[in-house]
């Protein structure tokens, strides 16, 4: 286990070159997110420092939610998760924890958490995060014989009704203009999320040895499935001149690897330097990257392998409208 400069942490390196920290100290031992010099691994880092110096707390009442907790955080099923999916779901057990701590956890009620969701209710996906971790919590409790089987205080809460996030897909003229104009570390990141149709997450931590040539090996961060894209000739004329053995794809200009946040506001602010070029996510990428691959003949089945279901709903539902319009555009041209 190779052993990080930073003190009381490691770093765990998966076959497909990822890296996963971890910070261990005394009985308190848990992962990091990102990496070394990152604001989120820095700050968790600092609270996990001084959480470690503190004197040990005095153990959960036994019966108590903060009990509950504790026992989920010391299960087989939580150590079995993911690491970001461990630090994801502390966040939500922690704040759970604070407001719900002495409570005995089998008189919990409905109310008490639809309060806690109605708090947050200014950050919806927090908010649901909420009756999701309850959710899980009980479930696994009603396994381990603690509750009723069935017994779930959230389970009548319904989820926050949300204005969802327009995002557009990128136009072909749109993708010429930008590639026209960027520069070459963004282009070939550009070019990797459009021809893989990878999430930002994905493609910013790819690494070399998953470029074989003829096919990209991704591990999606979202559903931990391993997927092999085969490479098409625009993607591979942009990788193959400068491809080297080890290390990551996508890197800033002074030859930095990205993050997935550092990456989406390169290229968000390269769109805005570029005269003509209309606000444009990196989201946008993988909804014309289904365009392409509708365009090309694959069947649904062959786009949903590579992008997912609801992106590909959704991407149909914009392309449909933009080539509805351009259709009536041109019908309205010939009466002219």
């Amino acid at each position: 286990m190779p052993v990080a400069d930073v003190p009381y942490t490691y770093v765990i390196r998966k076959p497909n070159g990822r890296e996963y920290w971890r910070f261990r100290r005394g009985q308190l031992h848990t992962a990091l997110p990102g990496k070394p010099g990152e604001v989120a691994f820095q700050k968790e880092y600092a609270r996990l420092l001084e959480l470690s110096q503190a004197p040990a707390p005095t153990p959960a009442a036994e019966g108590s939610f903060a009990s509950l907790v504790a026992a989920y955080r010391a299960s087989a099923e939580f150590k079995a998760l993911r690491d970001a999916t461990q630090t994801d779901y502390e966040r939500t057990l922690t704040l759970l924890k604070d407001e719900l701590g002495e409570a005995p956890y089998r008189l919990v009620t409905q109310s008490m958490v639809k309060a806690i969701r109605d708090d947050l209710a200014a950050t919806p996906r927090k908010a649901h995060k909420v009756k999701q971790m309850i959710s899980r919590l009980y479930s696994w409790a009603g396994e381990e014989n603690l509750v009723k089987e069935g017994h779930n205080p959230a389970a009548k809460i319904k989820r926050l009704k949300v204005r969802a996030k327009t995002i557009t897909p990128w136009s072909d003229s749109e993708i010429a203009l930008f590639l026209a104009h960027a520069p070459a570390h963004l282009r070939m990141a550009v070019t990797l999320m459009l021809y893989t149709g990878q999430r930002v997450e994905d493609v910013a931590s790819m690494e070399w040895a998953q470029y074989q040539g003829r096919f990209v090996r991704v591990r999606q961060s979202k559903t931990d499935e391993t997927l092999e894209v085969a490479v098409h000739p625009k993607l591979g004329a942009v990788l193959d001149p400068v491809k080297i053995r080890r290390g990551r794809i996508c890197k800033s200009a002074k030859g930095r690897p990205y993050t997935a946040n550092a990456l989406r506001k390169a290229i968000s602010d390269q769109c805005a330097a570029i005269d003509g070029m209309p606000a444009r996510s990196s989201h946008g990428l993988r909804y014309a990257a289904a365009g392409m691959l509708e365009e090309a003949g694959c069947t649904v089945g062959e786009i949903t392998s590579v992008i997912g279901h609801r992106t590909y709903q959704m991407a149909m539902k914009y392309l449909t409208a933009r080539r509805n319009s351009a259709a009536a555009m041109a019908r309205l041209g010939e009466r002219a």
